[in-house]
Formats: structure tokens, C-alpha cells, sequence
């Protein structure tokens, strides 16, 4: 079995820190978390960088996505944007490889030339993609996999509501190719509204490993929050 048909209906654990201060940065307890995920069921990992993989290669047989985030202030892409990165990836253990699709300018390496190296590689590639003209785009330069990750960061998308499922809909109804749904999933109604909406597979991250933004969800509706916001509120005498 490949790691397409690996994911296919099943829940996608995305184990990456957001926040740089967090402990969580650390690759030994991003893989620890996604460990942990693995006993409720997954069929699978999202993570960054090839230092997670090695760990969690080690401890699963589940397909990994892989991706490596680089930002630089040059370009507007910063997720897998080089052939070295993706290459980095999979000698690791990704089976798929993630990288960004979306329009805007990026390093001197097409998606479309790192497409071809993955699949010389014998790996499988993953479009992060905001929109569904990148959507084609990234279909027709060979991609395996298109995925919304990118819907709300991009000027293109800004304001799109997460989860983007009209977007999954669209892009089944206009291109034949799997698409993931990731971006914006808290809840089993999102979870179910994505594989309604045609999603081969579909990504969380923050509602399982992320616990500062679960913390922050769920103590946003404590009596101490609303003393907070009161005082926040309140004019200045």
C-alpha cells in the first residue's frame, strides 16, 4: 500500500510548535506528541523538518508528510521552497513531501522542478495551496496532492473562512486529483464536513498538539477571561 492510499479517509496528526517560545520546538517531543496521537487512530503525520522524521520514522510504520518551513523576508514562499530541502525529507522517511504552491514569488527553484526531484526520489508531493487556480497550477506541474493549509495566509485568500470545505468542493468538482483539507479543524463536525465535501484525508494540528492554543480555546470561557476582558474594557478614569 502507498501512502496515498494510506491516508485515504482517515485523520491526518499535523505535530509542529507555532509559537517559538514553546518547549515544543524541541524535535524529540514533537515526535513524543505525535506518538502519543498515534494511539487514538491517525492515519498519519504532517511534521517540520527532516530531524522530527528521523525520530518518528523510527517508531511508526504510519506515512509521513513532511515539509520544511525556511522563512526569509525575500520570498513569499517558505514551505519546502528548495530541491535540497525535499531531498533533506524523504532521506529522513517522508513518503509525501509538502511544499508551498501558491503564488508569489520564492527561491530560484520552481514547485514544478521540485515536483520532478520528488518523484525521482520515489516520493509523493503534496501542494500547500490557498486558492483553486493554484490549485490547477500545482495539478498540472505533477503534484499528487493538493491541500488548503495555506487558505487565510496569502492575500488571494485573506478573509476565506477555515475550514475551507467549499474550496475542497470546488477543487473536486474542477480537478481530478486528492485533496486534503487542513487548515481551521477543531471538531468532529469539521472533520465529517471535510470528507462531505469530497477530502481524501483531513489535517488537525492545534486542536491535538498544540496545548498553549488549546489552553487559551477552552480558558477563554472561565469567570477569570471575563473579569479580564472586563478590566480590559473598562474607561480610563
Amino acid at each position: 500500500m502507498n501512502a496515498l492510499d494510506g491516508i485515504r479517509g482517515g485523520l491526518i496528526v499535523s505535530s509542529q510548535s507555532m509559537d517559538a517560545r514553546s518547549p515544543l520546538t524541541d524535535p524529540h517531543l514533537l515526535a513524543v506528541l505525535a506518538r502519543a496521537a498515534e494511539l487514538g487512530g491517525p492515519a498519519g503525520f504532517r511534521v517540520d523538518g527532516a530531524a522530527v522524521i528521523r525520530e518518528l520514522r523510527a517508531s511508526t510504520a504510519l506515512p509521513i508528510i513532511g515539509i520544511r518551513k525556511r522563512r526569509d523576508p525575500s520570498f513569499d514562499t517558505y514551505i519546502t521552497t528548495s530541491i535540497a530541502d525535499a531531498m533533506e525529507l524523504i532521506a529522513a522517511g517522508a513518503d509525501i513531501v509538502a511544499a508551498q504552491a501558491t503564488r508569489g514569488s520564492r527561491p530560484s527553484e520552481s514547485f514544478a522542478e521540485i515536483v520532478e526531484a520528488v518523484h525521482e526520489a520515489g516520493g509523493l508531493m503534496m501542494a500547500d495551496i490557498a486558492t483553486l487556480a493554484e490549485a490547477a497550477d500545482a495539478a498540472a506541474a505533477g503534484a499528487d496532492i493538493v491541500a488548503t493549509t495555506l487558505v487565510g495566509y496569502t492575500a488571494e485568500s485573506e478573509g476565506v473562512m477555515r475550514p475551507a470545505t467549499r474550496l475542497v468542493e470546488d477543487i473536486c468538482a474542477a480537478i481530478d486529483v486528492p485533496v486534503v483539507l487542513e487548515g481551521g479543524v477543531w471538531t468532529p463536525d469539521h472533520v465529517k464536513a471535510g470528507f462531505d465535501a469530497g477530502a481524501t484525508a483531513v489535517v488537525a494540528g492545534s486542536a491535538i498538539t498544540a496545548p498553549d492554543l488549546i489552553t487559551r480555546r477552552l480558558a477563554a470561557a472561565t469567570p477569570r477571561a471575563e473579569r479580564d476582558r472586563d478590566t480590559r474594557s473598562a474607561p480610563v478614569a
